[in-house]
């Protein structure tokens, strides 16, 4: 507030508009007078001083009051001026909220009235009569009307004027300019510089009257006779001004009520408290600079002008120092234009880039400017023609010219640089904006990028350009500063389009250019690239932000822009390492493109205003006419620009929010501002998603089209994105995503890949609202409450959220947490365009969240006249988006620091669509566990386990989760079965409580037909069992992995064997045999011992497979084999505590069982055991009354006859009465125990050397044995005869196995006079054999047969005697199956042990666990003669053969057995046994067709070359063994669909390609047929049936690779084509006639139809071409289904166009299509192999072969005949090694051509006429037509 001279007190508000209070007029007229100022003296004050107007389209200048002063605007432009003004008057009344020119006209305006653009206007003292002149005279001039523009110009401008205190006469003197003072008494220095140098610029222009001047203190005219000079002075008030009606107001009340639109504006308030004594002397300060500025670069110019000037043909032609180096000696010694030195152009873009910053620019003539710029054209012109292509052929001296070429581009990229610095520093001649030179800078920058920076920035350190790379590594500073020339140049360029109009061309070419920037590939390691990874980055960088630039300010090239990104994104890499190399102020880096697409989507939120730098671009603007319409006359340049320009006709009005106190009425404002810019960011995101989506979901992420890996690193981007503040368009892009997978997943039309692809996502997005939710509990732990308010906020705010009672009104709020963050992200905003692109499409954000938040509330419930109040939010929000500075300049908030910014920007993002929509992401990944596809419902519960990594609290919903895993985990499919168990893991990890639930189900998995599903259970197991604290639960986990043990994997069974060790035993390592191991790790021991033994009694097989891992644990290749040892020896003396231990306890193991685990440590290993040990286990043997004592003198006797041999110090008492009480027991035990007993008196008799013993028991029972001889034992009254002969046939069979009587021998031939044998085992073969022969009992001939059986295995040289095989024979003739496993076994049992007995040869470890006789010490003699088991092998391995394939049970198992053994000793030649096992690899039994298997790979492993030319008659074996044993003659078996030579299969797997592609050949081969030599006369053709089996086969085996599948198919085709041209032919001749008859005209057309007529066929040809049809239709649709099944209909294009198939994509392995399964093509096999039913039914598949192999024949087939030579060619090029000769048989006649068959009329030719083909007419199905026939 400033006193004026009239006596009032005069205040401005913020719009500069002056505010009086009446002041006393006594108080008036005390005031001096003061001399009214010269226009010269004024002109500093007001904004010409630093505005010079350029032309019409501004505010035009103020004409003064002088007269007689020369006007500043000509006549012409002072009418023209009137012209805008009298129109702009006019649109303002008439369409005020509409009109484009007004709107632009007063946006100008505004801007060029902005406070920091000027400095504060002061108003001028008046004299102290206060009269004021205008013009020389007295008269005030007339008072004007404001027309309706300048009066909307005057209330919606802020300009804060200033005016000086007036001063005293006598403080005055007689000076013309005074210090003077601010109201807080602040000298004004700036006004006395400015005083002091008027005066001396005036005294310098005229001395002497300049030193009038200052005398008198009067202006004085030019002529020098004291003429006042041109005034701006103030009115005087008339006499009769109404003082009463004015009042005077504090400061402090004016400063209140200065708001804009209701707003406090407490930052204007600041900046008016501190601008009189801040900006005062800043400005003098920047004049001064900028004065000094321009003079420095207008000397320069000069200094430049003149040494080009000397460059003139006219001068001396001596050029001096300067001007050489002013310019490039090159240019100066060739003739050429002068071309700036490098060092010059650095000083002229320095000094014009000072003078435009210090905004003189205007003030640069436009002749310098224009002759400056023909100085660097030249630079350019040079440029032009100048070559940087690289090539890699160069030499160094190459190299070394091509840098001198690179010096001349950076010299024209400079000169580019100032060309551009001049064309965007604002100048409005045209004659600066040459498109030539625009042409010639783009093409210097096209090349320098094209040519030179791309190639060397695609260079690696290898491969063929290494040597080239490294040649310019080590010059790579000249191409690195070319690099940041070119960005800077790009973003010059950006400027310019931002602020000037250029030509659609140059922005097309800078738009490729940045573009091909972009995407090009840096290198991902800084050794690999030339010029360094960052700098390139930098560069592309620059090019986004170009891109960028030119999308906001073109919106017509939006959809070019975002086409052209998108189209080149599979230039992109698709590794993510090399991919992600733009990086994020948070942390982590993303792609390039990704940042951009972000930017893009932001740009198109943000309001851009479509008509910024309308200025620039369209300075003269042509007058409409007086009748022109505003309608017609609409600077806007689309529909959308027009519908924000009419929605923004607030932004006229400040004060718009008074007349908008209903919020619906403010809401409904906002709405129409901002949707129009949410609406077209969401169509860009949406297009960008969408293109992304219909292109991955055409590609695989192992397939050559990129898209589907580009999906997943964009959505991995943007999830990146996401957190941060910078780029809020992640989350729209994220959410367009979402939709889009929902969408696919839900979807019923949706094929699998495509909703694998959208439950991946899912679950990656909502993995990152997950971590939203984790980010926000983290920051609401670091907030300190009481710090601020906003603290206190946010901990409310995020209190609320994790509730779950948010409220998104809370966020929306004026002080919320969308306020929060814009007021970060502005504390951040150092001009950054990025950061501004985010403010604004953030703004944009608010006000829709605002809307929405309104849309479902009351909006009575909102205070409308509050100041927070909707209708003054949504006021406010409206101006934000209009001007993002409008919150900085008009609002005050706290300082926000990042992590409040960051907590309060997630807030917001979790109360987005976005943000909420976890649920319904959980809820679909669940539901998908449903889905019929396999591969979804697999993928379903993976993505299950990502989000509950993230989330674990998802457990805590509910049983639903757990009912939904356990049933997934018995699915049928083997991949569902195996992410239920990756599931089931995750739930124990992270709630190990739940295994109670979930440990049955993981229990039966251990048992799955599938590897990888085993071995996840076994682990899974394995933590159950370390968390479980129940014995019994335990116990059967440890039952079901022991199983596990004898794995048929080998991965497996040693998976099991690491856990057991890990469980069992590396526990106890440290205590295990320590004499001070505490009372916990032995009572530890013992519960581990008390479980074993619980375990062993859970099944009989247990003990063997703990046995074998036992042996492991303590074999010699064991890591810890001492410390094993020494634990299982605590173990053993635990149970030796347990089993004398009487006392009764609950739970505790009974004495039987905890010797039957003793049972198994022996076998495993003696030496566990000690003597007293031993002598402890005497007494249980002594009695047997029960059955216990039974149980309990088994195992003793079996530890006896394990541990024995290798105990030391053994009392001989206790070894004699322990051979006592054996002997008093041999008669009363069974032949389980006598076996082991037995054996056990064998190894004592090898200690008491006292062998009389055994011998006298053996003779008793060889003396009855033979006096029964000639009895007849078939007698009915023979029974006790027959039971007792049984018996000792029976014990003298295993003395006969165990002991070695040679040493008493002579006993034997005392006592046995009628011996005849040199040895005792040949005594009993002799005396046992009469006993086999048919006439005996069967159970003595079972007992007999046994007793030879043992007595062989351990002297083998009798399976050679005459009598032994002469019983053998017998009982292979009878076939008795009794008797045939008898003797299998006997075969079985020494092939084992002879096998087992080699390898003992080859590695003997004393240590471990020995066979059988082996621990005997060596009762069993060595094999006496090497041909026994080949003997064996070629004498009886027929009978086992034969027996095998007989049946399935035990018996073929042992026969099988023996098979496998006789193979695996290599007995006979590879082809016996390799068709028998195929065959039993196809049994239904798993344990024969698991060994099968087995040995059928280590054969084939061994001898290919032999055993695949057996397959085709193992084909053969299997189909039989199918037909004969199995009863099932179908190929394969079904849920799921699996060929039943699918064992075979994956064997041939393991050779080449060659063997494979000839084994499908082949198969192929056996399908083909002579249909006149096919044997009808059984029900079902014997070729039908094994056709349908292998055809079966064929369709669902597994296919390794696309090679395989194009080759089968071709043979199938071949099969059909050459075969069926005759079958076809055959049925229309002898089956069916066909005339052509032509029926009336129907519907105006005249089709053909086809009549049939049966002509009475034989009925045996009918069942033999039927017969061949059905075989091949049946071929025909599994080759159809194949090529379906796999999408082959790509590589079936290329072959039919005749393009070479790549060996990259023969090799590939084949990919499944969805939807096409397998039981369409199994029932449409069924329907045609049931044509043989009756008559009608045979001629309807005829005639439907016929008619399918017509269509296919006579269109298709002859070109894919010929085509498949080509491609079968075409693969032999590309594989060399390939031979097809056995697989591709020709058609009939050599010729691969099918004929073309005509259908005979029933009405004979015309005599001498031709005969007519079929009308062209008749529509023919394409071969996919009839695909779609068989598959729907």
């Amino acid at each position: 507030m400033e006193a004026q001279s009239d006596g009032r007190m005069q205040q401005t508000d913020h719009r500069g508009v002056a505010h009086f209070s009446a002041k006393r007029p006594d108080q008036a007229r005390s005031h001096s007078q003061v001399r009214p100022l010269s226009v010269d003296e004024a002109l500093q004050y007001t904004p010409l001083s630093s505005i010079v107007p350029f032309g019409p389209d501004f505010l035009p200048v103020p004409t003064v009051g002088c007269t007689n002063s020369t006007p500043l605007l000509t006549p012409e432009e002072h009418s023209t001026s009137r012209k805008w003004l009298s129109e702009l008057d006019h649109q303002t009344s008439h369409y005020h909220n509409s009109s484009a020119l007004v709107y632009h006209t007063v946006q100008d305006l505004q801007r060029l009235l902005e406070p920091n653009q000027f400095k504060s206007l002061r108003g001028l003292d008046v004299n102290d009569s206060g009269d004021v002149r205008f013009g020389g005279t007295s008269n005030p001039p007339v008072a004007t009307q404001l027309g309706s523009f300048a009066d909307m110009v005057l209330n919606s401008t802020r300009v804060a004027h200033r005016y000086p205190t007036p001063t005293t006469p006598s403080s005055r003197s007689n000076k013309v300019f005074t210090q003077s003072t601010h109201a807080n008494g602040t000298p004004n220095f700036a006004q006395e510089s400015q005083n002091k140098q008027f005066q001396l610029q005036n005294s310098k222009a005229n001395p002497q009257k300049g030193s009038a001047s200052g005398k008198s203190g009067t202006p004085v005219s030019s002529n020098g006779k004291g003429a006042l000079q041109p005034m701006v002075v103030i009115p005087a008030p008339s006499k009769t001004f109404p003082y009463h009606e004015y009042e005077t107001f504090p400061e402090e009340e004016l400063s209140t009520s200065r708001t804009t639109n209701g707003i406090v504006s407490s930052k204007e308030k600041s900046i008016d408290l501190q601008g009189e004594e801040e900006l005062q002397p800043r400005n003098v300060d920047q004049k001064e600079k900028s004065d000094a500025s321009i003079r420095y670069f207008q000397e320069l110019m000069s200094n430049i002008f003149e040494a080009e000037d000397q460059l003139q043909p006219d001068t001396s032609g001596q050029l001096s120092l300067d001007t050489a180096q002013i310019f490039l000696s090159t240019s100066l010694d060739h003739g050429e234009d002068p071309i700036l030195a490098q060092a010059t152009q650095l000083r002229v873009e320095q000094a014009l880039q000072k003078v435009i910053s210090d905004g003189r620019f205007s003030e640069v003539p436009t002749d310098t400017l224009v002759r400056l710029q023909k100085l660097c054209e030249g630079a350019l012109r040079s440029a032009e023609l100048v070559d940087v292509r690289i090539d890699d052929a160069w030499s160094d001296d190459d190299i070394e010219h091509w840098m001198q070429r690179i010096e001349t581009i950076d010299t024209a990229l400079k000169s580019s640089k100032i060309l551009l610095r001049i064309m965007t520093g604002g100048r409005d001649e045209k004659q600066l904006y040459s498109e030539e030179t625009m042409q010639a800078l783009l093409n210097v920058l096209k090349t320098v990028l094209e040519s030179c920076i791309i190639p060397v920035v695609e260079m690696r350190s290898v491969g063929a350009r290494a040597a080239i790379f490294k040649a310019i590594t080590s010059r790579k500073k000249p191409l690195v500063a070319l690099v940041n020339q070119s960005s800077k140049v790009l973003q010059l360029l950006a400027d310019l389009f931002i602020k000037g109009e250029v030509s659609d061309g140059a922005v097309t070419t800078v738009e490729f250019l940045a573009s091909g920037i972009i995407f090009v590939e840096n290198a991902h390691a800084e050794r690999d690239s030339a010029l360094g990874t960052q700098r390139f980055e930098r560069l592309r960088i620059a090019a986004m932000d170009t891109l960028a630039k030119i999308f906001s300010k073109y919106p017509d090239q939006r959809t070019f822009i975002f086409d052209e990104i998108l189209t080149s994104l599979e230039r992109l890499p698709v590794m993510r390492q090399s991919a992600r190399q733009f990086k994020l102020i948070e942390g982590g880096n993303i792609q390039l493109v990704s940042a951009l697409i972000m930017r893009l989507i932001q740009a198109s939120a943000a309001n851009v205003d479509p008509e910024s730098n309308k200025r620039e671009r369209k300075r003269a603007l042509p007058m409409p006419d007086s009748g022109t319409n505003n309608s017609d006359y609409d600077l806007s340049e689309s529909e959308e620009e027009k519908t924000l320009l009419k929605a923004s006709n607030t932004r006229f009005k400040p004060h718009d929010s008074q007349g908008e106190q209903d919020a619906a009425k403010a809401i409904q404002g906002l709405q129409d501002v901002s949707q129009p810019l949410l609406d077209g960011a969401q169509k860009n995101a949406h297009y960008v998603i969408q293109f992304l989506v219909s292109r991955a979901l055409k590609s695989t992420k192992t397939g050559d089209d990129p898209y589907r890996v580009l999906l997943d690193i964009f959505v991995e981007d943007f999830i990146s994105a996401l957190p941060s503040t910078d780029w809020p368009a992640a989350e729209m892009l994220l959410r367009t995503s979402l939709t889009s997978m929902i969408g696919i997943a839900e979807g019923e039309k949706s094929s699998a890949p495509a909703k694998v692809m959208a439950l991946d996502h899912l679950a990656m997005m909502g993995s990152s609202i997950c971590d939203l939710g984790l980010q926000i509990r983290r920051a609401a732990g670091n907030i300190e409450m009481g710090n601020s308010s906003l603290d206190e906020y946010l901990t409310q705010v995020t209190n609320s959220f994790l509730a779950g009672t948010a409220d998104e009104g809370d966020l929306v709020v004026w002080d919320g947490a969308y306020r929060a963050t814009l007021e970060y992200l502005q504390e951040r905003d150092l001009n950054d365009p990025q950061i501004q692109s985010a403010r604004g499409y953030y703004t944009t954000l608010w006000a829709s969240r605002l809307i929405a938040v309104m849309e479902t509330a009351e909006v009575e419930q909102y205070n409308t006249e509050s100041e927070d109040g909707p209708a003054q939010l949504a006021s406010r929000i409206k101006l934000m988006i209009f001007d993002q500075c409008w919150l900085e300049r008009e609002s005050d908030f706290e300082s926000v620091t990042t992590a409040q910014g960051r907590l309060a920007y997630a807030l917001t993002l979790l109360n987005l669509p976005f943000g909420k929509a976890f649920e319904r992401i959980l809820l679909i990944l669940l539901n998908s566990s449903n889905s019929d596809q396999a591969t979804v419902r697999s993928k379903s519960l993976k993505t299950v386990i990502q989000l509950l990594e993230k989330d674990p609290s998802i457990l805590d919903r509910g049983a639903y989760l757990i009912r939904l895993i356990l049933k997934k985990a018995s699915d049928s499919s083997s991949l569902v079965r195996d992410s239920a168990l990756g599931l089931i893991g995750k739930c124990l990890t992270l709630k190990p409580t739940l295994w109670g639930e979930l440990w049955e189900a993981v229990l039966q998995r251990s048992m799955d037909t599938v590897v990888g599903v085993r071995k996840r259970s076994m682990k899974i197991l394995k933590e159950i069992y370390l968390q479980s604290t129940k014995q019994e639960i335990k116990s059967v986990i440890a039952d079901a992995l022991l199983h596990r043990m004898k794995d048929g994997d080998e991965g497996v069974s040693e998976l099991a064997r690491q856990m057991f060790e890990e469980v069992w035993i590396s526990p106890f390592h440290n205590s295990a045999g320590s004499e001070t191991a505490s009372v916990q790790d032995r009572l530890a021991v013992k519960d581990q011992v008390l479980l074993i033994v619980r375990t062993i009694q859970r099944s009989d097989n247990v003990s063997a497979v703990l046995n074998s891992l036992l042996q492991s644990l303590l074999s010699s290749s064991s890591k810890n084999k001492e410390i094993n040892f020494r634990v299982c020896k605590t173990m053993v003396s635990v149970m030796f505590d347990e089993v004398i231990d009487e006392e009764d306890q609950p739970g505790k193991p009974g004495r039987h069982a905890v010797l039957q685990t003793l049972t198994v440590f022996a076998k495993a290993n003696a030496n566990l055991f000690a003597a007293e040990q031993l002598e402890l286990l005497h007494p249980y043997i002594e009695h047997l009354s029960k059955n216990d004592d039974l149980n309990v003198y088994r195992s003793v006797i079996i530890i006896y006859r394990w541990v024995l041999p290798y105990v030391k110090n053994l009392k001989d008492s206790f070894l004699a009465g322990l051979q006592k009480t054996l002997l008093g027991s041999i008669t009363v035990l069974l032949k389980r125990e006598l076996n082991e007993v037995i054996a056990c008196l064998w190894t004592i008799n090898g200690m008491l050397k006292n062998i009389e013993r055994l011998s006298r028991v053996t003779i008793s029972c060889m003396k009855a044995i033979y006096s029964a001889q000639n009895e007849n034992l078939m007698k009915d009254d023979k029974g006790p005869l027959v039971s007792r002969i049984t018996r000792f046939l029976t014990i003298a069979g295993l003395f006969g196995k165990y002991c070695d009587f040679g040493a008493d021998l002579a006993r034997f031939k005392k006592e046995l006079p009628w011996m005849k044998s040199d040895s005792v085992p040949g005594f009993m073969v002799t005396t046992f054999a009469p006993y086999t022969t048919p006439r005996q009992p069967l159970i003595v001939r079972r007992a007999a047969l046994e007793s030879l059986g043992l007595i062989c295995q351990s002297w083998p040289k009798h399976f050679l005697n005459e009598q032994v095989c002469t019983a053998f024979e017998f009982v292979f003739d009878e076939r008795n199956r009794d008797l045939e496993y008898l003797v299998l076994t006997g075969f079985k049992d020494f092939l084992t042990l002879e096998e087992a007995r080699s390898e003992e040869t080859e590695t003997t470890d004393s240590g471990d666990a020995a066979l059988g006789a082996g621990r005997l010490g060596g009762a069993i003699a060595t094999n006496q003669e090497d041909g026994v088991t080949a003997s064996i092998a070629q004498r009886y391995l027929h009978q086992a053969i034969r027996v095998g394939l007989a049946t399935q049970d035990a018996y073929a198992l042992t026969a099988v057995e023996v098979i496998a053994g006789v193979s695996r000793q290599g007995l006979v030649h590879p082809k016996e046994c390799a068709p028998v096992l195929v065959a039993l690899e196809t049994s239904t039994n798993t344990t024969i067709a698991t060994l099968a298997f087995r040995e059928h790979r280590t054969l084939h492993q061994k001898h290919e070359t032999i055993v695949e030319k057996e397959y085709m008659r193992a084909v053969r074996q299997a189909f039989d063994y199918q037909k004969n044993v199995v009863g099932d003659v179908r190929g394969a078996t079904t849920r799921p669909f699996c060929s039943k030579l699918h064992s075979l299969f994956d064997v041939i797997k393991i050779s080449k390609g060659k063997i494979r592609r000839k084994f499908l050949a082949n198969l192929c081969n056996k399908i083909d047929f002579d249909s006149s030599n096919l044997d009808v006369t059984a029900g079902i053709p014997p070729h039908l049936e094994f056709s349908r089996f292998i055809i079966e086969n064929l369709a669902f085996f597994e296919y390794n690779s696309v090679d395989e599948l194009v080759h089968v198919i071709s043979c199938m085709e071949r099969v059909v084509t050459s075969t069926g041209t005759s079958v076809a032919h055959g049925i229309e001749s002898e089956i069916l006639k066909s005339r052509m008859q032509s029926s009336g005209q129907q519907d105006g057309h005249n089709p053909e139809q086809i009549t049939v007529t049966v002509c009475g066929p034989d009925i045996s040809r009918l069942k033999q071409l039927t017969t061949a049809s059905m075989i091949l239709s049946a071929l025909w649709i599994v080759r159809t289904y194949l090529r379906r099944l796999y999408g082959l209909n790509k590589e079936m294009k290329q072959k039919e166009s005749k393009a070479k198939l790549s060996t990259k994509e023969l090799n590939r392995a084949p990919v499944r299509v969805s939807g096409v399964a397998g039981d369409k093509v199994w029932e449409q096999i069924e329907e045609t192999m049931a044509a043989l039913v009756d008559s009608n039914a045979m001629m309807s598949q005829s005639q439907r072969f016929v008619e399918i192999l017509s269509i296919d024949h006579e269109l298709k087939v002859v070109v894919e005949d010929e085509d498949d030579d080509e491609m079968i060619a075409d693969m032999k090029a590309q594989t060399p090694s390939e031979d097809d000769a056995d697989g591709t048989p020709g058609p009939p006649n050599g010729s691969g051509k099918g004929r073309k068959r005509k259908i005979r009329s029933e009405t004979p030719a015309k005599k001498g006429g031709k005969k007519r083909r079929a009308s062209s007419k008749v529509k023919r199905k394409s071969i996919e037509s009839e695909d779609e026939t068989f598959f729907g």
